[in-house]
């Protein structure tokens, strides 16, 4: 449900950044108000009276958001890339796992346990993890990596990255990419949980290694201990993943109403403002 919230916010966020652009280049003193009216052909019914300051003005918006869309478009295929060669690369140091289709494993002591998005055995663990993991922990393990993929986390958090090195200077946004990777993690944990059990899922994870995953995967443990210590309180602790409904039905409105609200206040003002001569 927090993921949800600052899903929402961005999505907000998002629709009232993308509504003053449109409401200041469409405006009467706009570039783009200008422009269609040229294209309609009656640029003489204007005076000039934007002024070069509204024009300049105008210019620096538009150009401010094709530059954040170059950047945040760079960023993705970046993460993009890096997982694709990853994929590339565990193709040399992997076996399948006969028992598990969606499983290859990875000969190293180190247990670990992650997941890279891919059409065929997505869900990598090391030869140690499956030393160290019985049955059980093992199956809450593969449970909270399928619920990863499911639910396309990856997705969420790549293209979170890409708008936040796009729009660094918005705080909403360097929160999300602060706060969304471990309420995911939180997130598939409580999926682990349902179908094993919030102690099994616990014990596996005091069993997996902390180690950072690869660029655009998502691991079962955390990158760092406080993380993890977070993970392991909050399964641990009874009342602290209680599945209220009106929290959740709250949590949806909020998050709809941050998404809906800006783009209304948009459309309200481009339905009143006149585009042409």
């Amino acid at each position: 449900m927090g993921a949800l919230a600052w899903l929402g916010a961005l999505a907000g966020t998002i629709a009232g950044l993308l509504g003053v652009v449109v409401l200041v280049s469409t405006g009467r003193h706009g570039l783009v108000h200008r422009a269609a009216e040229w294209a309609a052909d009656c640029w003489h019914h204007h005076d000039g009276s934007g002024g070069p300051a509204s024009y300049a003005f105008n210019l620096a918006l538009l150009v401010s958001a094709v530059a954040g869309t170059c950047v945040a478009v760079a960023r993705y295929r970046r993460t993009v890339a890096h997982r694709r060669r990853h994929q590339e690369a565990l193709q040399f140091v992997v076996r399948l796992s006969g028992d598990i289709e969606d499983v290859c494993v990875l000969d190293h002591p180190v247990p670990v346990a992650y997941c890279v998005p891919s059409r065929k055995r997505p869900i990598v663990v090391s030869s140690g993890a499956l030393d160290r993991l019985d049955d059980t922990q093992l199956q809450a393990v593969l449970a909270h990596e399928r619920a990863h993929l499911r639910y396309r986390h990856h997705l969420f958090l790549t293209v979170v990255d890409a708008l936040a090195a796009a729009l660094f200077w918005l705080p909403t946004f360097r929160g999300a990419r602060r706060c969304l990777p471990i309420l995911l993690e939180m997130s598939a944990d409580d999926v682990a949980a349902r179908r094993c059990g919030r102690r099994t899922v616990a014990v596996a994870l005091r069993k997996l290694a902390i180690a950072p995953s690869p660029i655009g995967g998502l691991a079962a443990h955390s990158a760092g201990r406080s993380e993890l210590d977070q993970r392991l309180a909050r399964l641990e602790t009874p009342t602290a993943i209680a599945d209220d409904d009106r929290i959740r039905r709250l949590t949806w409105v909020t998050a709809m109403t941050s998404v809906v609200l800006p783009g209304m206040i948009s459309a309200g003002w481009l339905a009143a403002m006149p585009f042409f001569c």
